[in-house]
This record gives structure tokens, C-alpha cells and sequence, in this order.
């Protein structure tokens, strides 16, 4: 075709041939023109491609009408029993699919219809320790009203079988009561007992020695807390302890000791030859074992003896005196004839 000075195109079809391969497929086709359009040949289709469409009707391979897979044309035992299996093989795809979501859709629907748990104040087996003092404030178990209820079971369960009773509260485990909390003595005669009973010492094998306690208002002076009437190679004496507010049975106790050990100390020390002995084991040797007055001792060693004694035999007054510490170790084995004589 020419004109207008254009370039002559010839309109070809791209599908020409394939639409007439199918029509040759599907029936009888019109006689075709003897020449094709624009005075071009249509090429003739090839006999392989024939072939190919006649497949497509072949009852081995093909699998479905909707399959258009590669396998329809393959040869060979493992295309034909893939096909063969094709549709059981889908069908049992499709039900292990089913199978995993009605699993699933099962595990959801048990865990959302579980009973909840009970509120923590009903469990049972579950107890708080609580101080004392803590105790103390809180009304006895008897009176107090549970705040929690047990949960409602639901309907199904209660039609299959008759509900069992559970209470919501657990009776709390009996206490046993504190013992009672001892009043301290409050008269010197009570505090003297009880500081007695702390004193490990026989002092009641003396002849003729006897203690008493007094309130501190009897003291001679302010800060005088006993002592003890006594004769040098003599046994028998009086020793006069002064209880005064806030001493303990222990304090007076050690002080009480201390002055028993001035009765043991002038009743079987002294005639025995202990001041000699005592003074060697020392290395000490003062002017005088002891003052001339009612008056403190720590300078002496009548009053390291009596604390040595103290210490010994009771909870004591510890290192008091200011000539020498309280005795131990090989001190302390040399000195317990002393602080433990013979009262025979």
C-alpha cells in the first residue's frame, strides 16, 4: 500500500495460527482465503503442536479438567503415578488441614471455658507468720468474717454430679499462749532471792553468816552498795547489800558475790596462809591486803580477791580492781584453791 509518502505495513495477526490450529481442534473449519491479508502466507502448523492439543483429550495423561501442570505430558512410571495419586494425595492435604484447625479451634475453646483460679485468701494451705507484736492488734480468728466466697460451678457440672462442700476458709492451727511475761522483782528482799539464785557458791555451809538487802535509801553514803562485817580468822559475819532503782538481778548478783568472797577470804583464805600465797602468785606485794575503812577496794587485793571471786562463782563485776586483771589461764589454776577453800 502507498500514499501520502507513508511506508507500506502489512497488518499481520500474531495469533493467526494458533486460532487455527484450534479451530482445526474443535471441528471443521471455513475454507480459509487463498491468499492472506496484505498478500501475505499464513505458515502452516506444525505436527508436534497438533499432537500437543490431541493430548488434552488423552484419558492417562491428563489429570482434571482445571490441571494444566507439566505432568499431562510427561512419560514415564513416576508421572503416571503422580497423576494417579493426584487427586487422593489433595484430598488428604486438604483433611490434615482440617484436622490441625479443628485441633486448634478445640484447644482455644478448652482453654477459654476452664475454671478460673480462686481467689488467693481462699486457697487452702496458705498461711502467714506474722510477729508477735503484729498478733497482738488483730481480732481472734473466731470473730473475723471471710471476705472471699468459693466460686459458683457452672450449671453442666452440677446437673452430672452432686457438688462437694469446700470451704473457702481454713480454721487457723491452734497457738500455743505466751507464757506470761514475769514482772521484775520490785522489793529489795525479791531482788535478793532472785539474785541469789544466781550465785553458785554454798554460802549457806558458813556458820554464823547471813545475807540481807536493804532499799538504797539505807545506804551510808550515795553510791555505797554493801558490805560486809567479818573478823580476820573468824567464821560468821553479816554481809548488807543496798538495792538501789534500775539495778539488775545480774548487777546484783556479781556484787552480792563480791561480798561473800570478803567473808570466804577472812574466814579460810587468811588463817590458811592464801594472802602469801595469793600475792606470790601475782608477783604482788602491797603494805596492806586491805583498807582500814569502809571504803572502795580496787587499790587493795582484798578487792581483787573478792572481784576474782565474783567473777568465779556468779555472773561477777568484771575486771574492777586497778592492781591486776581477772585471773586466767595458769593464773586462774593457781588461784582456784583459793577461790574455791574447804569449808571444813
Amino acid at each position: 500500500m502507498t500514499g501520502g509518502g507513508g511506508v507500506a505495513v502489512a497488518p499481520t495477526d500474531p495469533f493467526a495460527t494458533w486460532r487455527d490450529l484450534q479451530q482445526r481442534a474443535d471441528g471443521p473449519a471455513p475454507a480459509a482465503p487463498a491468499t492472506a491479508p496484505s498478500g501475505t502466507d499464513l505458515p502452516e502448523a506444525p505436527a508436534a503442536e497438533l499432537d500437543a492439543l490431541d493430548d488434552l483429550d488423552h484419558p492417562r495423561l491428563v489429570l482434571s479438567e482445571g490441571y494444566v501442570g507439566v505432568d499431562r505430558r510427561r512419560t514415564g512410571w513416576a508421572a503416571a503415578l503422580a497423576r494417579l495419586t493426584f487427586d487422593p494425595r489433595h484430598r488428604l492435604l486438604r483433611l490434615e488441614a482440617l484436622i490441625a484447625v479443628a485441633v486448634v479451634v478445640g484447644a482455644v475453646l478448652l482453654v477459654s471455658a476452664g475454671p478460673s483460679p480462686a481467689p488467693l485468701a481462699s486457697r487452702a494451705g496458705t498461711s502467714l507468720a506474722l510477729p508477735s507484736k503484729a498478733l497482738a492488734g488483730l481480732e481472734p480468728a473466731a470473730a473475723r468474717t471471710p471476705t472471699t466466697t468459693a466460686a459458683t460451678p457452672p450449671a453442666t457440672a452440677a446437673a452430672a454430679a452432686p457438688a462437694a462442700t469446700v470451704p473457702t476458709t481454713v480454721p487457723p492451727a491452734p497457738v500455743a499462749a505466751a507464757p506470761p511475761a514475769t514482772a521484775p522483782p520490785s522489793t529489795p528482799d525479791a531482788m535478793g532471792a532472785a539474785a541469789l539464785a544466781l550465785v553458785r557458791y554454798p554460802w549457806q555451809q558458813i556458820p554464823g553468816y547471813s545475807i540481807r538487802f536493804l532499799p538504797i535509801a539505807d545506804a551510808p553514803s550515795p553510791g555505797f552498795y554493801g558490805n560486809t562485817d567479818f573478823t580476820w580468822g573468824q567464821k560468821g559475819g553479816v554481809s548488807t547489800l543496798y538495792v538501789y532503782p534500775g539495778e539488775t538481778v545480774q548487777q546484783l548478783a556479781g556484787i552480792t558475790a563480791f561480798e561473800i568472797g570478803h567473808e570466804v577470804d577472812a574466814g579460810y583464805v587468811e588463817p590458811a596462809g592464801g594472802h602469801a600465797a595469793v600475792s606470790a602468785i601475782l608477783g604482788i606485794d602491797p603494805p596492806s591486803w586491805a583498807p582500814e575503812c569502809d571504803c572502795a577496794e580496787q587499790g587493795y587485793l582484798s578487792g581483787w580477791y573478792a572481784a576474782a571471786f565474783s567473777d568465779y562463782w556468779s555472773p561477777g563485776v568484771g575486771a574492777w580492781s586497778t592492781l591486776a586483771p581477772p585471773p586466767s589461764g595458769a593464773t586462774l589454776t593457781a588461784m582456784e584453791r583459793w577461790l574455791d577453800p574447804s569449808l571444813s
